[in-house]
């Protein structure tokens, strides 16, 4: 018996995708063609929302290639936790708090138009 061993083994488990339903290494929802554009080309917006007793600040839509940055950026200057989520096309940041007024400050720095 003889084993062969190509340049893309891999011995991690595959699981299924919870979005599409393919497995992981075939999933299609990571590779949606989203839009980018300047950030000068659109507008963020702003809502609060309340998700299991923890009001949550959501600013949208980011047509950007580069959120986990922003996101980072985001939390170490508020001193908050948050999340992305991948809509479609475009990015929601969602940041933990009632902070818009501050997150829209630090957009602005970053040189986002907010509404």
């Amino acid at each position: 018996m003889k084993f062969i061993l190509d340049r893309e083994f891999n011995d991690s488990i595959d699981i299924l995708c919870k979005k599409c339903g393919e497995l992981q290494s075939k999933c299609i929802c990571n590779n949606v063609n989203r839009k980018i554009l300047s950030s000068n080309q659109y507008t963020i917006k702003s809502s609060l929302k309340k998700v299991k007793n923890k009001i949550i600040s959501s600013f949208y839509p980011f047509y950007i290639d580069n959120e986990k940055d922003i996101l980072s950026t985001l939390k170490k200057r508020l001193g908050c936790g948050g999340s992305i989520e991948i809509i479609d096309d475009y990015v929601v940041i969602n940041l933990q708090g009632d902070i818009i007024e501050k997150a829209k400050i630090e957009l602005q720095k970053l040189g986002f138009n907010i509404h």
